[in-house]
């Protein structure tokens, strides 16, 4: 569900239609992990100082536990359900080709309780990994993680999952990658345009909803062709709740509910401001990243929301 136009671009780097023929599958193989090591937490919290926040690309909820996973441009964050303040963590990525902590301009998607799925960056320093880290994966919430794919060639802006299908879109790219594996390989489909965000529908993955900065598109077909179902003006993120609605916030905060898939949609109400990211829980919960490090839920299917936790300093 992250995506990578071009506003949302220059913030991360500060801080980190029709139907198209899909092309040439290319395969990513199967990466044999190493021995993982145990999680680290950072001494002092990932947050910056002098009343900034950082910038908020991932949010994924635990359907175990309900707690909300966090993924800032400093590092990783776990807000516990029912606490008012998120704490930072580390993850440790071991790899055939070498080792070592992530947490920074991470994307993650929770696939089951405490599996995580992700993508992105090693953090500075001290590491022998590559820039971009492919597909990786964590079956303890995070602490440990292990390569699946693409690693060394991919950094997957852009990420979904749902059952054995993984989408995932490299950072800056017009290109959608799908797998029906698991991730281990991917093949190549043609988006519209440069994507905004992706998401799967958890009832047939699919259909796919993706919007560019020209609107809302469905594929039906795994991406092979798409089709567009609404225009819109700005950048707009999207997230599929289990329970039912298609959701999309734009960046205006407004929000909208499709429950037939994309085809029609039906004003909610507002998150409150521009969101950088959105998710929904396994309970149909919609939460939004807003600027200055608020995240706010909402209950009643995106008509109000309440302020969970501020991540400023």
């Amino acid at each position: 569900m992250r995506r990578l136009a071009p506003l949302i671009a220059l913030t991360l780097l500060a801080g980190c239609g029709g139907d198209d023929e899909p092309s040439a599958p290319s395969a990513a193989a199967t990466a044999t992990p190493a021995a993982t090591t145990a999680p680290s937490e950072p001494s002092e919290p990932a947050e910056p100082s002098g009343g900034s926040a950082p910038f908020v690309g991932s949010l994924s909820v635990d359907p175990g536990d309900g707690s909300l996973v966090i993924g800032t441009g400093l590092g990783l964050l776990r807000l516990e359900e029912g606490a008012k303040k998120a704490k930072p963590f580390e993850g440790e990525l071991a790899t055939p080709d070498g080792a070592g902590a992530i947490a920074p301009n991470l994307v993650l998607r929770f696939t089951g309780p405490g599996e995580l799925i992700g993508s992105g960056h090693p953090k500075d320093g001290g590491s022998d990994l590559p820039e971009d880290l492919g597909l990786i994966r964590s079956e303890d919430g995070g602490a440990s993680w292990t390569s699946v794919s693409l690693l060394g060639e991919e950094d997957l802006h852009a990420l979904d999952a749902r059952g054995d299908v993984i989408v995932g879109q490299p950072v800056e790219a017009a290109r959608v990658l799908v797998s029906t594996d698991r991730g281990r390989t991917f093949e190549e489909r043609t988006p519209p345009s440069l994507p905004v965000d992706i998401d799967l529908d958890p009832a047939d993955p699919q259909r796919i909803a993706l919007t560019t900065t020209d609107g809302v598109f469905i594929s039906t077909d795994s991406g092979g062709s798409w089709r567009q179902r609404d225009v819109a003006t700005t950048e707009t993120h999207l997230a599929w709740s289990e329970t039912g609605p298609l959701y999309r916030v734009d960046a205006a905060g407004g929000v909208q509910a499709s429950e037939d898939g994309g085809e029609t949609w039906t004003p909610a109400g507002s998150a409150g401001g521009p969101p950088s990211t959105i998710t929904v829980d396994a309970e149909g919960r919609l939460y939004a990243a807003l600027a200055g490090g608020r995240i706010v839920r909402s209950d009643d299917g995106g008509k109000t929301f309440e302020q969970l936790t501020s991540l400023a300093s």
